[in-house]
């Protein structure tokens, strides 16, 4: 299984190379779902910009393993990238209409890049590596899964 996990995150490097960039663009965005409305999809897509450029380096740096920038990257995932914050007071944070799952897949996703930080820090084997970016891939599936096919909850987003 690790090894599948390695070889697919090595395809997805990979892959761009050849292709142009209209096919390139196509696949770096989620389809967009009929359930969310406009305002909500716009204010997700404005805070997940800087996400989608920390999880395309962060594949690189584990397909690579590179350990300080794994540690880094996994890091910043997990104290800063987080999609209820958006730099505003909480009394100024718009709620999101947003599937009632969300909130427990942001917590899942912060504490799989705190645990993959961890093992890149303390010099763990390559599989443990590998096992705890799995970890961390699953809860973005099942994140975006839960924006596209769940259905949005009326209220504010975060603790």
């Amino acid at each position: 299984m690790i090894r599948a996990v390695l070889l697919g995150l090595l395809f997805l490097v990979l892959l761009p190379i050849g292709r142009s960039s209209a096919d390139s663009r196509a696949a770096d965005r989620l389809r967009i779902p009929d359930h969310i409305p406009s305002p909500t999809r716009t204010e997700v897509a404005a805070r997940m910009g800087q996400h989608g450029a920390t999880m395309t380096g962060l594949v690189r740096a584990v397909v690579l393993l590179d350990r300080p920038a794994i540690r880094t990257l996994a890091g910043r995932i997990a104290d800063e990238e987080i999609l209820a914050q958006t730099g505003k007071p909480r009394q100024d944070r718009r709620p999101l209409p947003l599937p009632r799952e969300f909130p427990a897949e942001q917590t899942r996703l912060s504490l799989a890049a705190r645990d993959l930080a961890l093992a890149a820090k303390e010099g763990t084997d390559d599989r443990a590596l590998a096992e705890r970016f799995a970890a961390l891939t699953s809860t973005c599936v099942t994140c975006h899964s839960v924006y596209l096919h769940g259905r949005p909850e009326p209220g504010p987003f975060g603790p």
